[in-house]
């Protein structure tokens, strides 16, 4: 190998190197805080690892801060609205696609142009309507304004754009129904995208706040992002087991696991829905 070629080679791996290493040092920062004392984090210079590596303070977090409550209602939520998101977005993409009806275009441009409006926006009419229906401080004012999503739409129709009209065309002419079509035929191939779409919605999900906050304030609906930004506040009588890191552990776990285990997935739903 050439030195050009060598230099060619070296150079972008190291640049990807450094970028990598720059990406991942807060996460990195944050796994290894959380296992330090209080008295540590407020150490300078700061040191890297752990003096004593301990477990206490997310053990504390976990059942005197009613973390695990907030664990189970985050996970709750974010995972029956991002099925919901799925589902609806999977088989409106498919009725605009594959249905010919009146004002067809003009109904898919306004379903889309709903991603431009901004979520605080809405936070007054969502409330307006959860207050009248009586779900304040339910899961149902959780979950039902956030059930459609217009990226959602977008994304499906996206990527049906490719899909294969002769397996459509042969299962009507066999006699099977529409909704049998999108169950068994369209639904299994569309995988990729509906994991791509769920991991977003997912992480959208678990990390609202402001919703959660103006449609259930009781504590024992309450969400983790929601706990973590009232965490240092209320921990103040508890300072030998003070440690926000341990906090944030907690809360990103979940989400890392999920990229970890559908990353692969993830990329190649977002790149196929631009195919054609």
């Amino acid at each position: 190998m050439s030195d050009r070629a060598y230099r060619q080679g070296v150079l972008p791996a190291t640049l990807l190197w450094i970028g990598a290493g720059v990406m991942l040092f807060p996460t990195v920062w944050m796994i290894l805080s959380a296992f330090k004392a209080p008295q540590e984090l407020l150490v300078y210079p700061p040191t890297f690892f752990p003096e004593t590596w301990s477990f206490d303070y997310i053990i504390y977090i976990w059942n005197e801060r009613n973390f695990g409550r907030m664990m189970m209602n985050s996970t709750f939520v974010s995972t029956t609205v991002t099925f919901l998101t799925v589902l609806s977005s999977a088989y409106i993409a498919y009725v605009f696609r594959q249905f010919d009806f009146r004002y067809r275009m003009p109904l898919l441009y306004l379903v889309i142009a709903t991603t431009m409006v901004p979520l605080p926006v809405l936070v007054l009419p969502h409330f307006q309507m959860v207050y009248w229906l009586g779900w304040l401080n339910t899961y149902q004012a959780l979950i039902v304004p956030y059930a459609l999503w217009g990226f959602g739409v977008f994304l499906m129709y996206q990527f049906l754009a490719g899909f294969p009209q002769d397996l459509i065309e042969a299962a009507r002419l066999d006699g099977v129904s529409e909704r049998q079509i999108f169950q068994y035929i369209v639904l299994p191939l569309m995988k990729s995208p509906c994991v791509a779409l769920g991991i977003i919605t997912f992480l959208q999900q678990w990390e609202s706040l402001l919703w959660p906050l103006v449609a259930a304030n009781k504590p024992e609906m309450q969400m983790l992002p929601a706990g973590l930004a009232t965490f240092s506040g209320n921990a103040v009588e508890s300072a030998d087991l003070f440690n926000p890191y341990a906090a944030a552990l907690i809360a990103a776990l979940p989400l890392l696991a999920a990229f970890l285990a559908f990353q692969r997935m993830i990329v190649k739903g977002i790149a196929m829905t631009g195919m054609k």
